[in-house]
Parts: structure tokens; sequence; C-alpha cells
């Protein structure tokens, strides 16, 4: 199981600004539990990826500045392992009071997809011989490339951190960890290498705002509870972190986190009933069809003087879609005078077949062999990765350029 990409897009990249900063605290938070805890996580994960038959994952995320409420967003999964289908709803409310939501089923022969208010169910069939991931596979993190580095680098940093936990034996043979920390608490050590990370990933999302010096965890609060079977089934957590803006206003933002594993050997979950509905049918080739050929593009902009300035445009151009294959033309536009802040404008025709091979490759502007993705998007949109590293046949991971936006809208004329 993964989430959609672009589903809690915003909060996604907050999350990747507090991974250090949550990850350690989470150890933290358990004190002398640190080693135990640890250990039930990596058990959890364990269990999701092969020895769950069936299982259920609620989540929801709010992001807040100050009192105002930047993200809310609700996820919803039934994971059976053994029949291999899942089925998911999301819903993402921004601080504009812009809703969206996305619904997914998906089996061995077919998957369903529904975005917000797009009333059509679009409809992939996949042949028995088609190289697929599972549909409820779960992608367990321990295993990633790295994980065993970063679990050493965090062990280290987290040092004393681990006295401050608090564990209880539940009743029915469980356990319950909780703690939390104030930013007196907090290492410089850890503030001096969160807060850089966080700054950095902060300041790439316009959407959030722009965090520029006076960088801390101000206040971490959680709590774990980790059944008889050894597996976690309820983590909260509250994650503070406060900075000033290049005009001085103080920041908290304020991440708070609920994640619930339920329904093992117990989640049902049924093919969803179409009859009456707008149903479209797409091929398989990362559910596209001819109604993506045209013509997309998004801005290049760049922070320049405490103001964001347009230097440039991408273009994606979807040629044909040819049963399972898309075939297109990529390239960049860069306007006089950014030159040097954009010196390597990449132009590139490309062929995905994901038959055949999950990334599509082309060579960049320094004349580089790299790989590269496209998926479609919301209506009216298609995302588009480059310098993509292949891991195995099932994950994958994104080196993005400079001032990179994946997502881009079809033009009309």
């Amino acid at each position: 199981m993964k989430l959609s990409k672009k589903s809690i897009t915003v909060l996604s990249f907050t999350l990747g600004a507090c991974l250090f900063v949550s990850t350690a605290f989470a150890d933290a938070l358990l004190g002398s539990g640190y080693d135990r805890l640890k250990d039930s996580a990596k058990n959890t994960a364990a269990l999701m990826e092969k020895d769950l038959n069936n299982y259920t994952v609620e989540a929801l995320y709010s992001l807040k500045d100050n009192d105002q409420t930047l993200l809310q967003s609700s996820m919803f999964a039934k994971m059976d392992t053994v029949n291999q289908v899942s089925e998911e709803n999301t819903v993402t409310k921004t601080a504009k009071g812009e809703t969206t939501s996305s619904y997914s089923y998906s089996d061995k022969k077919l998957s369903v997809r529904k975005n917000g208010m797009d009333n059509t169910y679009y409809v992939t069939e996949y042949p028995a011989d088609v190289n697929r991931k599972g549909p409820a596979d779960f992608s367990n993190p321990f295993k990633e490339n790295g994980a065993a580095e970063i679990e050493k680098i965090v062990d280290a940093v987290v040092g004393s951190l681990k006295d401050y936990v608090q564990v209880e034996e539940g009743t029915n043979g469980g356990k319950m960890y909780s703690g939390s920390l104030s930013e007196a608490q907090v290492p410089a050590l850890v503030n001096a290498v969160s807060s850089f990370g966080i700054k950095q990933m902060l300041n790439e999302q316009r959407d959030l705002p722009k965090i520029e010096s006076d960088i801390f965890v101000k206040k971490v609060v959680g709590t774990a509870v980790e059944n008889k079977a050894g597996y976690l089934e309820n983590v909260t957590g509250d994650i503070t972190l406060s900075g000033k803006d290049k005009n001085g206003v103080q920041h908290d933002l304020i991440l708070n986190v609920i994640v619930k594993l339920s329904e093992i050997g117990n989640t049902k979950i049924a093919m969803p009933d179409l009859t009456g509905s707008k149903v479209e049918k797409v091929s398989y080739s990362g559910g596209f069809s001819s109604k993506y050929v045209g013509t997309y593009k998004n801005d290049i902009i760049m922070d320049k003087d405490g103001k964001f300035v347009k230097i440039g445009e991408r273009t994606v151009e979807v040629t044909s879609v040819n049963g399972d294959k898309v075939t297109g033309k990529y390239s960049e536009t860069v306007y006089p005078g950014f030159e040097n802040e954009y010196p390597n404008k990449d132009a590139f025709n490309f062929e995905y077949n994901p038959a055949t091979s999950s990334a599509f490759t082309y060579t960049d502007a320094k004349g580089e062999q790299k790989n590269g993705m496209i998926h479609p998007n919301s209506a009216g949109k298609v995302y588009f990765e480059m310098n993509v590293e292949v891991i195995d046949k099932n994950s994958w991971k994104s080196n993005s350029k400079p001032y990179y936006d994946g997502e881009f809208r079809r033009i009309f004329e």
C-alpha cells in the first residue's frame, strides 16, 4: 500500500520536512522503550507486508500555521493481501476551503478510479500476463535502500532523548507508549540539523509560509498503542515547528497525525457497483487514453529577492496513445536574462510502454541517459517525472532539477 502521489501534495512535503524530526522524536517519545517501540514498528511493517491477510488503515492529517488551518486530509484504505484487492478513499481540504477527493478500487484483473467532482469512473482491465505490482502489496519502509543507514544516524542523534519515555503495560497484554518534549529538552544538534532540512523543504512549497530564520522544534507529543500480538494499532503525534519569515513574523507550524490499523482478518472489499454510472474504459498504459493527446505546460518559477519570478516554461506534448504505448515530446524555454539561473535546458522525445518497462529513457541536456515517467493526473493534467532512479519493479525515486514542478496543465486552444 502506498498513498497516491498527488492526493495530499502539500502535506507530503511538510511530512518530508519533518521526516528527520518526527522519526527521531517518535523514538524520543518512548524513552526507555526506544528499542521496544522500534522493534514493534518493524514487526508491524513486516506483518503488513506478508502475514496480515486483510486489514484497514485510517489516517488523519492536519497542518496549521498559528491558528489558521492550511490543510486537512483523511485516508481510508482497505487491503486484502491474499486475494490482492484494495480500496481507498481520500479527502483533502485546503486553507481556501477547496475540497478534493478520490476513490480507487483495484484487483488482479482491473482497477477503478474516480476523482472529485468528475462523475466518471475510469476502468482499466489488465491482461493476465502484464507485469503489474500487486494492488494490495505493502511497501516496507524498513527495507528501502538506505533505511539501515538512516536508522543508525537517528539512533546516534537521538541519544539521551530515549530517557524521556513512559511505557505502561496494557490490561489486555499490550503496551502503551507515551511522552512529550518541550523546546528546552530538544538538543542543539537535533535543532541544527532539522532546521536546515525544514527550511529547505518548506521554502520549496509556494502554499506554505516562507520560514527563513530562528527555526526550531518547539514541542512534540505522541502516543503509540501496541496490542498483545506485538504490532502497533494506533499512533498519534503532534509536532510544532517554530520560525520567522522575512518580515520577522513568528510562525508555529503544527502537524497532527493519527494513524489506525484495524479490522485485521475482518476487512471485506467488494467491487463497486457501477450500474447506471458513467464509465470510461482506458488502456492499462498508465491509465492513458486518446483523450490525453495534446499539449501541457507549467511555469519555471524561482524565488528571487523575496519574490516569485517566472523565468520560463516547460512543455509536455503527448503526440499519441496507441494501445499500451504513449509517445511525446518534452522541452524547456528560458526567458532572456535567466540563462545563468537555468543553464541546462532539456529537450527530448519519449516513448513510454508500461507493459514492458516501468520508465522510459531519454538523453538530458548534458548528454547523459536518464529515466522518466508520465502519469495521468486529475482532469486535464498529467504528472511528468524526470531523473528517476528505478530501484526495483515496485519502487523508484526522483531527483528533481532545481525549480522543477512535475504537474502539467492541458493547453486548450
